[in-house]
This record gives C-alpha cells, sequence and structure tokens, in this order.
C-alpha cells in the first residue's frame, strides 16, 4: 500500500490523541525473542506466567493473527506532571495508573482508528487492536516500528517525549512500508541503574523483576520479602524512579493530552493509607477503585503493600488500623505485612497487639512474622543507655 495510506493512519493517529506512530512488518521479533528467552532462563520473570511462555508466541504477530501483513505501534504520553509531597500518611502511586485504567480508555480509540482508517482507505481491515492484554512483545515491535530506543531501565525511550509513553498496537492485513527501527543512546548514563532502590537493574537493559518494585507492589500475589520491605519506601503501587531520574524525561516529558490520565480521574497521586487499611472486602475494593489500574494487585496485594508503605513511614496514626488488619483481616499475606508494619513502628499498643496474635495466629507463616514483629518492637520500646 502507498505511502499515502501512512500519512492517513499518521493523520488520523494524531487527530484521536496519539503522540508517536510507526510501522513494521507483522514478522517475527527475533531481536526481542533472544532477549526474552536469556531473560526467562535467569529466572527474572519471577511469577509472571504470562511472561514465561513461549518466546515463539510472545515474539510473532502472527501468532495473534495468521493474516497479518503489518503492525501499527502508537504511543500516547500518560504523564501527568511531578508527584507533589508526600502528605505523611499517603501511598505513592505511579503515574501511569494516576487516572482511568488505559487498557480501556486506549483500546476504545483504537476501535475508532480501525473504523475511520477503513472509511478512508476504502478497505475492510482485518486488525488485532491492544494495548497491553495480549502475549506480544509491544516495546520491541514498537522500537522497530520507530517509536524509541531500549534505555538501561529497559524502558523504549522516545527522542522526543521520554519514556511515559503507553504503546498501543494495530495488527493489521494491510501491505504498508515499514519505519526505520527506533535508534538512540543512553551515552554515558547509568542514573536509572544507580537510583534503583532495589538494584533491579542487573545490566544495561535487563531489569530482574523479582527485584523491581513494580513488581512487587503489582504483579506479585505473596509477601514481599522482608529484606526488600524497607526499600520500598513509599511507593504503593508500582514505581518512577527509574524514569525520574532520566535526562530524556527531565527534559521531553510531554504532558498527557488525555484527561483520562490525570490524578482527577481517578485514584490520583497518593492512596489514603488509612482508608486502605480499612478495606475488608473485594465488593469495597472494587467500589472503591472500580475503572483504574489500582485494581491489579488485588485487594489483599493493595492492602498489604499500604501496610508496608505505613510501616516505612513509622505511621502511628496507622496503628489502630493495623491492628485490626492483623486480627480481622481474612488474608494472611495482609496479617504477616500488617505484624511486620506493627514491629516497625512500635510502641505499647503495637506490642501488645502482636503478643496477643501471637497466641491466636494460626497460619504458621503469619506466626513467623508476628515473632519477628515482636522482636523489632521490643527493640524499638526499650530503654535507651544513657
Amino acid at each position: 500500500m502507498s505511502g499515502s495510506a501512512k500519512e492517513i493512519i499518521a493523520e488520523k493517529a494524531r487527530a484521536l490523541g496519539f503522540d508517536l506512530v510507526g510501522v513494521s512488518r507483522a514478522e517475527p521479533l527475533e531481536a526481542g525473542g533472544e532477549r526474552l528467552r536469556e531473560w526467562q532462563a535467569a529466572g527474572m520473570a519471577g511469577e509472571m506466567a504470562y511472561m514465561n511462555r513461549p518466546v515463539e508466541l510472545l515474539s510473532d504477530p502472527r501468532k495473534l493473527q495468521k493474516s497479518a501483513r503489518s503492525v501499527i505501534s502508537l504511543g500516547v504520553s500518560y504523564y501527568p506532571g511531578e508527584h507533589p509531597e508526600n502528605p505523611g500518611s499517603g501511598g505513592r502511586v505511579a503515574r501511569y495508573a494516576w487516572g482511568r485504567d488505559y487498557h480501556e480508555v486506549i483500546k476504545e480509540r483504537l476501535f475508532r482508528l480501525r473504523r475511520e482508517l477503513e472509511e478512508e482507505l476504502g478497505v475492510k481491515i482485518k486488525a488485532r487492536a491492544f494495548t497491553d492484554a495480549v502475549p506480544l512483545l509491544e516495546r520491541s515491535a514498537a522500537q522497530r516500528a520507530g517509536l524509541g530506543f531500549f534505555g538501561r531501565n529497559s524502558c523504549l525511550i522516545n527522542g522526543e517525549i521520554g519514556s511515559y509513553f503507553f504503546i498501543a498496537d494495530l495488527i493489521v492485513d494491510l501491505e504498508l512500508e515499514p519505519d526505520e527501527p527506533g535508534s538512540g543512546t543512553c551515552g554515558r548514563c547509568t542514573r536509572c541503574m544507580s537510583a534503583c532502590p532495589t538494584g533491579a537493574i542487573k545490566a544495561p537493559g535487563v531489569v530482574d523483576a523479582r527485584l523491581c518494585i513494580s513488581y512487587l507492589t503489582i504483579e506479585n500475589r505473596g509477601e514481599i520479602p522482608r529484606k526488600l520491605r524497607p526499600l520500598v519506601g513509599d511507593w504503593a503501587f508500582g514505581c518512577d524512579v527509574c524514569q525520574e531520574v532520566c535526562p530524556y524525561n527531565k527534559r521531553k516529558a510531554q504532558k498527557s493530552r488525555w484527561p483520562e490520565f490525570s490524578a482527577e480521574a481517578g485514584a490520583g497521586e497518593y492512596l489514603d493509607l488509612l482508608e486502605v487499611l480499612e478495606i475488608r472486602d473485594e465488593e469495597a475494593f472494587e467500589r472503591h477503585f472500580a475503572g483504574t489500574p489500582l485494581t491489579r494487585p488485588g485487594r489483599a496485594g493493595l492492602v498489604r503493600n499500604c501496610c508496608v508503605v505505613a510501616g516505612n513511614l513509622r505511621l502511628e496514626a496507622a496503628v489502630p488500623a493495623l491492628i485490626r488488619c492483623l486480627t480481622e483481616d481474612e488474608s494472611p499475606v495482609v496479617r504477616a505485612h500488617a505484624a511486620w508494619a506493627l514491629g516497625e513502628i512500635g510502641g505499647a499498643a503495637a506490642g501488645a497487639a502482636l503478643r496477643r496474635a501471637a497466641e491466636a495466629e494460626g497460619d504458621p507463616r503469619c506466626r513467623e512474622e508476628i515473632r519477628a514483629a515482636e522482636t523489632s518492637c521490643a527493640k524499638k520500646s526499650a530503654p535507651r543507655s544513657p
């Protein structure tokens, strides 16, 4: 199909709010597949079963649509601005999750793009539209379509808008002229590697998900390893540290034009820790966070995260809520992390609650956490030597 078809695609996509547009052939992503194979072999995918799928599936667009000829990769800035200062009892939320759930918001516009292209080009288009929801190496496809280059933090970086952007794709049965692959470099900069709180960036472009705060607070369904909890800081959902220090973002980050991704549209910059710690059932959780990305870790996962943040902030005001988590929550994961947080905060009320809970707790792993928290609490309550 002629270059004019690509011009129409770019024009329509930008009119719908997409900031970046590129095209690649629907062929196997060989370089991305090889990187994925090595990453999987090293066990760095953690418990993300969808990232442990066969490389041949994840790296070939034609596995998703047999008639595929081209992949239209699109980028849309989600950058909502800088985090304000923590109010003191807040759990920080990664910028991509301040507003509405991007899956649904972007998918709606992808379908509109397809319809408009069919009308303008006068052809019926067989297409698969998605954003971060099917087994495909979307960043690799986007890099091949010219949307950016891989930074040391493994994010795709665009020279004009940085890395705060969602990637969306239309796999189509149209023969389109491909764009040149994205190119660029981080130069000598290693700020993201130095700034990562947990040291998750093991080598340029290689992130060990098992250490990444985003993985630990979102994809991980179990406990956050005890030694990593202090490093989570005040991040209750995701983490932006490696992007915050990136010079491309400091100079180029482009405020999103989509109101759906603003803080006013969703949960916002910080979660109220005391509020989240009181959520006891799935219905209340869904009522509170429906339509936002914060439903991803589930109720127990998000409450777990807020327990950790409360402990890291030494938030004494959270002690009554944490005690209720410890004694009333049905999830052993929540109870275990509530115990840890109480041990970090310390004080007479926390100590007394931990002692009572140690006798009543039936889960062996929770009892172990409670005993460790008792020890921590006792050390904090012990009088200091003159």
